[in-house]
């Protein structure tokens, strides 16, 4: 499976969110490998971000072509970041029936070199994404990478806020690192937080 993550600052000023969201909506339900998507909104700074879900890494590259086939010339918002992924691990949380109301994003810019991959991999698999999917409000765990500039994402959707609070002194407590070369595993470059305005399901796994 193969995310793409798609970030604007701003919508044109006439747009009406929900109507152009529902209207987006049933175009994506129409191109071929269409998984499911978040949208989302950051809350302090009112940028916006669709993480879509997809079959193949060519159905995810296509999608705007396509898109901009169905719509026609019609204004579209600045895009900031446009991003295709492949989706590396994506675990169900303690709450995975629930409806995710915020996501956190960790970003490792990289370059991340074959050494340096496969030691954030084993600290993932083995120390952050159990301690995550222990936690009750926790809907998804997601990891994504982008082999074309060596970097990662990890995305963590959750039922509450609280969840989020938590997530820190969770990883924290396991020592993820420990058994590592410190040379080879690193924190995220940054943090990011956004709100889940709509969920199309279903989302495939």
């Amino acid at each position: 499976m193969f995310a793409r993550f798609q970030t604007v600052s701003a919508l044109p000023p006439t747009d009406d969110p929900d109507r152009s969201r529902r209207e987006l909506t049933d175009i994506l339900r129409r191109h071929a490998g269409y998984g499911g998507a978040y949208f989302l909104v950051s809350g302090s700074t009112a940028v916006r971000a669709l993480v879509t879900l997809w079959a193949t890494e060519e159905d995810a590259r296509a999608a705007s072509d396509r898109t901009r086939a169905a719509t026609g010339d019609v204004p579209r918002p600045a895009m900031v970041e446009d991003t295709v992924y492949e989706v590396i691990d994506d675990e169900p949380g303690a709450a995975a029936d629930a409806e995710p109301v915020v996501v956190a994003v960790a970003a490792f810019d990289g370059p991340m070199s074959d050494a340096g991959r496969a030691a954030t991999d084993r600290v993932h698999r083995r120390n952050i994404i159990p301690a995550l999917q222990a936690l009750p409000g926790t809907v998804r765990l997601m990891v994504l990478w982008d082999h074309l500039s060596r970097s990662m994402r990890a995305l963590l959707f959750a039922a509450d806020p609280a969840t989020l609070d938590a997530s820190r002194g969770a990883v924290d407590a396991t020592d993820p690192a420990a058994g590592e070369d410190p040379a080879l595993v690193s924190p995220p470059d940054r943090m990011e937080r956004f709100d889940v305005g709509a969920v199309d399901a279903p989302i495939a796994r």
